[in-house]
């Protein structure tokens, strides 16, 4: 069959007269033009000049009559013409180039497979997810970066796979969900301390810790072993265990096993064999007890008529809740973040707090595990995906500062380039991938 002929039974009846004369090289460059999104991509995919692939697409726009690509700043994009005539050329000619291809030689090594993304999600997940794979000889060659730019070298032809934070537009790619990524709001144990009056729970250890000063509000603390959300405590539940309040007068010592009194009229916690003392009350002269182990420790706060937010540990995690934690207590501490413009610390206060996010960095890092490393050593606080520092979080070595019912997700997702590879181990490597997230 003739290349014309070929074309025109690939085409379809509409316009045989025109199309029994295209060449099947302006087709596969055409194809190559719709997938990378440029003419030079193409021309990297097909091993050819720039000029030369837009000669040919111009040569193709003469013989069909139709206008196939519109010329952009960067790169170009299909006329409703192309995205037709790509949905009806692509599986045949995918088929027809794996049947032309060279078939490789018994014993050779297939070529190693390209893959890009996010340096702290392909170190942390994906590499170790495909070490099974290396250890059976398939090849990686890995690169990092951002979304945007890993994208536009997929489509042209650079990476064979792209795990991308954002999904891809337009039909030149081929993405699917990969994995959701749940974002935190955390600082180290310091900072915590002085902005939800403690840190992280700590085995052995009695003593309370000084609260921060803040408008008439403040901080009940309840140890769990439950896993689950706890339901916030109305007033009656902690009334009698709070903070102590203005003027106060007596001490309240602790009892093993029982209940002393506590300032300005209310009950000291209960202490479990040992004797400790709790934060004194503004203006007060006694002190409330908390002994080892104690149920409830309080900072110090002003006298006031009801309680602030509830600071709770689910294990090692302190959180509270959200709809009584005021971001401006973060004001002072330093912002520790991915870039400039804060895109992910941005996102959680819209989401999150209902509000626009206008911050100074104190430091910027390209790398999230930079940041992580950073607050963890107690440089300030950040926003950072719950994948990257859970280990941190169960340990205390890091507090989240706040347990959202409905935290910011975001979904990355693994993206392709149409059409068959000659490399049969790209096949294997996605499938991997997208087995191996079910778990992350």
């Amino acid at each position: 069959m003739a290349a014309g002929e070929y074309a025109a039974a690939i085409l379809g009846p509409v316009e045989t007269a025109s199309l029994a004369s295209l060449d099947l090289n302006l087709l596969r460059t055409f194809l190559a033009v719709y997938r990378s999104g440029s003419f030079t991509g193409a021309a990297r995919l097909l091993g050819l000049s720039q000029p030369t692939v837009t000669t040919q697409m111009r040569a193709l726009e003469r013989q069909t009559g139709r206008e196939l690509f519109e010329r952009l700043p960067r790169g170009v994009t299909p006329t409703p013409v192309a995205d037709e005539l790509a949905a009806r050329i692509a599986a045949p000619l995918d088929e027809l180039a794996a049947v032309a291809g060279p078939t490789p030689r018994a014993g050779t090594r297939a070529e190693p497979v390209h893959l890009a993304g996010p340096a702290e999600l392909l170190c942390t997940r994906a590499l170790p997810a495909l070490a099974p794979l290396i250890a059976e000889g398939v090849r990686l060659r890995v690169a990092t970066g951002l979304t945007d730019p890993l994208l536009d070298e997929l489509r042209a032809g650079r990476h064979d796979l792209v795990i991308a934070t954002t999904r891809p537009r337009g039909r030149t790619v081929h993405a699917v969900p990969l994995t959701d990524e749940e974002f935190v709001l955390v600082a180290a144990p310091i900072w915590a301390e002085r902005l939800l009056g403690r840190g992280p729970a700590r085995e052995n250890e009695g003593e309370g810790a000084a609260g921060r000063k803040t408008e008439g509000r403040g901080v009940v603390e309840r140890d769990t072993d439950t896993d689950g959300v706890v339901v916030p405590e109305t007033e009656d539940e902690i009334h009698g265990q709070g903070p102590a309040g203005q003027g106060a007068e007596g001490p309240g010592s602790a009892k093993p096993g029982g209940e002393g009194p506590g300032s300005a009229g209310r009950q000291g916690s209960a202490g479990r064999g040992a004797e400790g003392q709790g934060p004194a009350g503004r203006g007060g002269e006694g002190q409330g007890s908390a002994g080892r182990g104690a149920e409830y420790q309080g900072p110090t706060g002003q006298a006031t008529e009801a309680p602030g937010p509830a600071v709770r540990h689910a294990g090692r995690r302190s959180f509270v809740a959200p709809d009584s934690f005021d971001p401006a207590v973060l004001h002072e501490v330093p912002l520790i973040t991915y870039a400039e413009d804060l895109p992910i610390a941005r996102r959680y206060w819209r989401h999150v707090f209902g509000r626009r996010l206008s911050r100074t960095a104190a430091v910027t890092v390209p790398d999230l595990r930079g940041v992580l490393a950073a607050v963890a050593a107690g440089a300030g606080f950040s926003v950072l995906p719950r994948y990257l520092c859970q280990d941190l979080l169960a340990s205390g070595a890091l507090v989240a500062l706040l347990e959202p019912e409905d935290p910011p997700i975001n979904t990355g997702f693994l993206v392709q380039r149409p059409g068959a590879s000659d490399n049969p181990d790209v096949a294997r490597v996605r499938a991997l991938l997208l087995r191996a997230a079910r778990r992350w």
